[in-house]
């Protein structure tokens, strides 16, 4: 029999059905889903706001190059974790729930300016910031829903 070769701390193996050796699993901290948030509305806000201010249209740009540094410098030990969370149901749950709210925030954003026109001007800060909302918590409570499961005790 060959004995199970034990990974350094942070290299811990999160295949399906695994647990790890020792401890509880850290989640992500709060301020990485802010940033997923900004990430998935920074489109709207760039497009709202990037007529008056030419920079702000180089936003999503720098958010996915912010989220790649990341992702391959502090979050790097945590890569196989991010993976198996962002591949469950629950995220792919997620995503098809801010896909339909967007659509419908959009449908309905555009039958309601049509009856009030100051609000045509704000369409997509209004869908911009629900978004941020919407996404920030929606990915922290997936997190909280996975570590809750993952870190339960065996025994119970």
């Amino acid at each position: 029999m060959a004995t199970a070769e034990r990974k350094p701390m942070g290299e811990t193996d999160f295949t399906a059905g695994t647990r790890p050796a020792e401890g509880k699993i850290e989640g992500l901290p709060g301020w990485y889903f802010v940033l997923v948030g900004l990430l998935v509305a920074s489109n709207d806000l760039s497009l709202q706001f990037s007529d008056r201010y030419g920079w702000v249209a180089l936003l999503p740009l720098v958010l996915v190059g912010v989220h790649l540094t990341l992702w391959f410098t502090l979050l790097s030990r945590r890569r196989r974790f991010l993976r198996a969370v962002w591949r469950s149901k629950q995220a792919l749950a997620l995503v098809a729930a801010l896909f339909t709210l967007r659509l419908l925030l959009q449908f309905g954003l555009a039958k309601l300016t049509d009856a009030a026109a100051p609000l045509h001007s704000y369409t997509h800060l209004i869908i911009g910031l629900v978004m941020l909302v919407v996404t920030t918590v929606g990915a922290w409570f997936d997190q909280w829903l996975v570590l809750r499961v993952v870190n339960r005790p065996a025994d119970g």
